[in-house]
């Protein structure tokens, strides 16, 4: 008796327990869809109003005459306003006698006698406000919609006619649908407050188009109650079900939805089916019983740990997606502020070069100084750009000797004076091949993540040096130089070691990282077909190790000469808005033996190449005022003037890739009177002009 009892008392136990978790739980998924849906078609209902508010705006207090004979300008106008708006079947202007004025689909629009319909006779008769009508079916579309509709007044306060916003409710179907796509049993609907149904989800053969007055979501309506979670027969398909309704805004307008008891129970009981089936056996009821308890208790456990985990992971990634938001915007800021400083610099250095032309030998010491300045703050502007990555991935010959101390100077200002930061780099080091700017940004990452390992201070190394052959590894490309950084940090615990470069992981509090410095690390590795390493010990420190293919040694190149430079005799257009800028470019033409005719605005350049002048260049800033910058303005020429010659300039690093690849020269801002003249003299070897 006790091997028949016991299983069967489990069993019981379990049906009543797995019955009233999946009813509680159906209960949570009706309430929980049900506030889905509601702001959603709040969402809806107030972009219409606010639709209808900028029509109201066009129409009122305008003479009816006008509006009519207005009617392109008014279809335009509305046209304009359904733009990016699916909900929006159309929008309709009635006159006060209920012919068509205008509509955002046709034009012209059939002139249309719509009196007799229910929304223009509540307005006609002085209703005053928003009207939401009946469902119904368009007379041309044949679609099922609804209306928002309002009245407005003539210049003389009279009755001028409607405007009618019509909504489709297949856009509500559409939506319900993915929505109970991730709630399976569920059911959507949108009725009015007379229980005419809009629209549900799922569609159900020979359902009735309305709630009955006799159900209980109705009865409950009628007693006052705007929102309910109750338990009833359904009206529409006949079952026991969890239902919930609630109004939208102030219209008798309700969303419901619902969940089928019987659909419920029958889960529930193929479940028990299930399980009695399993536990039937006599000979090994006890063992099963056991074994089911444990494995169900194990089930829970593992679900339990799972929530957990995707909880902390969705929490992490919608800060991750906060942080990259954020540096996101800091990029777009930091680009505007390097253009700026940019047209700064560019002012700086070609007065420069023009005092040493015009007193060479004068203030020697002064003037280099000048210059040594100017190209610490090109490199700064470069290193913000690169932080930002608002400049391209540009591949080059790096010889880590030169260039990783002076990474010392970007890097010691993030960790601070605490932290006692020594760069070393072998005298043999071969070279690498890579982008200098994601190299620092690497590094900078490497050594954030260092400095908040260490809040109270402690070393940071950074050492270059040939890898050896145990190093590279036996499968690994012949040559590896290996960045060895270590620090003397807290640690990581080990079995955190094998997602640390994963993207978003971070081991830092939420709302203090990102989750993304190690994984640009790692992702630098990999695409020089290099590794990134790490090591940690708790309480000792950690250590990152990258290792990157060698590049061939490159012969020392003398410094070339500069170039001859012979007057180049042309007519130059100069189109620039920053007067500064202008001020200084133009004796530096000039200088180079051309002839310069200055614009501030695009539209002026415009204007003398349509009378009839034929500069021998034009030479454009490509951020530029007005409704054309200076890409437009290149393109424009290009089509009316193919042999004219274009020259471009752009404080905006990220922009000279995209402007080449449209087939325009362009060079960067601040550019040395050497770049510029090398850049006309190749742009006129290279289209001469007949």
């Amino acid at each position: 008796m006790l091997s028949i009892a016991v299983p069967l008392f489990i069993y019981l136990v379990v049906g009543a327990v797995r019955y009233v978790g999946a009813r509680d739980d159906a209960a949570a998924r009706v309430s929980r869809s049900l506030r889905v849906v509601h702001e959603h078609a709040s969402k809806v209902i107030a972009a219409s109003e606010a639709l209808q508010d900028k029509v109201l705006v066009l129409v009122s207090g305008k003479n009816p005459a006008d509006l009519r004979g207005n009617e392109t300008a008014l279809h335009e106008a509305l046209r304009a306003r359904t733009v990016d708006q699916p909900q929006i079947q159309s929008i309709l202007i009635l006159d006060a006698q209920g012919k068509t004025l205008a509509s955002s689909r046709l034009l012209p629009f059939p002139l249309t006698d719509l009196s007799d319909g229910e929304y223009f006779k509540v307005h006609q008769q002085g209703y005053k406000g928003s009207y939401l009508s009946k469902p119904f079916v368009t007379r041309t579309s044949k679609e099922m919609v609804l209306n928002l509709s309002t009245g407005f007044y003539d210049h003389e306060g009279r009755f001028a006619g409607v405007i009618n916003v019509t909504l489709l409710t297949s856009y509500f179907r559409g939506y319900y649908s993915d929505l109970v796509a991730d709630e399976p049993g569920l059911a959507v609907n949108l009725f009015r407050e007379g229980g005419e149904i809009y629209t549900r989800w799922p569609d159900i053969a020979g359902a009735p188009d309305r709630l009955s007055p006799q159900g209980p979501v109705l009865t409950h309506l009628r007693t006052g109650e705007e929102s309910a979670q109750l338990r009833g027969i359904s009206s529409v398909n006949g079952e026991d079900s969890f239902l919930a309704y609630r109004r939208v805004n102030n219209y008798p307008l309700y969303v419901g939805t619902g969940m089928s008891m019987t659909a419920l129970r029958n889960g529930v009981l193929a479940e028990l089916g299930t399980l009695f089936a399993v536990g039937a056996l006599p000979v090994a009821a006890l063992f099963l019983t056991a074994t089911l308890a444990l494995r169900n208790a194990r089930t829970a456990l593992q679900t339990m740990e799972s929530l957990e985990k995707e909880i902390e992971t969705r929490h992490r990634a919608e800060e991750a997606l906060l942080q990259a938001q954020k540096l996101e915007a800091l990029g777009r800021l930091t680009g505007g502020v390097a253009h700026d400083f940019n047209n700064a610099l560019m002012v700086v250095s070609n007065n420069l070069h023009l005092i040493r032309r015009a007193a060479p030998g004068v203030a020697t010491k002064q003037v280099d100084s000048i210059a040594r300045a100017v190209k610490s703050a090109t490199n700064l502007t470069r290193q913000l750009l690169a932080f930002s990555r608002r400049q391209p991935l540009v591949a080059e010959h790096v010889v880590l000797q030169d260039k990783l101390p002076s990474i010392k100077d970007l890097v010691s200002p993030a960790v601070g004076s605490q932290i006692q930061l020594d760069v070393q780099v072998d005298a043999s080091t071969a070279p690498v091949t890579l982008d200098l700017a994601e190299l620092e940004l690497a590094l900078l990452n490497l050594a954030i993540n260092a400095r908040d390992a260490m809040p109270k201070g402690g070393a940071l190394s950074i050492i270059a040096r040939n890898a050896t052959a145990a190093e590279s590894g036996s499968d690994a490309v012949p040559g590896m130089v290996l960045i060895d950084v270590q620090d003397t940090g807290t640690g990581i615990a080990p079995e955190l070691i094998s997602k640390v470069f994963e993207p978003f992981f971070t081991t830092k509090a939420v709302g203090e990282g990102t989750g993304l410095g190690l994984s640009q690390v790692y992702g630098m590795c990999q695409r020089l077909s290099g590794r990134a390493e790490i090591t940690s010990q708790i309480g000792v420190g950690t250590r990152v190790r990258l290792l990157l293919p060698a590049a061939m040694p490159q012969a020392a190149q003398a410094s070339a000469p500069h170039p001859t430079v012979l007057p180049l005799a042309k007519n130059v257009l100069m189109v620039e808005d920053n007067e500064e800028v202008a001020a200084s470019l133009v004796p530096i033409l000039e200088s180079l033996g051309c002839r310069v005719t200055h614009v501030d605005r695009t539209a002026k350049a415009r204007q003398l190449l349509e009378r009839g002048e034929q500069p021998d260049i034009v030479l454009s800033d490509v951020v530029m005022p007005g409704d054309m910058d200076g890409v437009g303005l290149a393109q424009y020429i290009r089509q009316t003037w193919p042999q004219q010659r274009l020259l471009l300039m752009t404080g905006y690093a990220e922009q000279l890739d995209s402007i080449r690849s449209l087939g325009f020269e362009v060079l960067p801002k601040p550019c040395t009177p050497e770049m510029l003249y090398t850049a006309l003299a190749k742009l006129t070897r290279a289209h001469p002009q007949g």
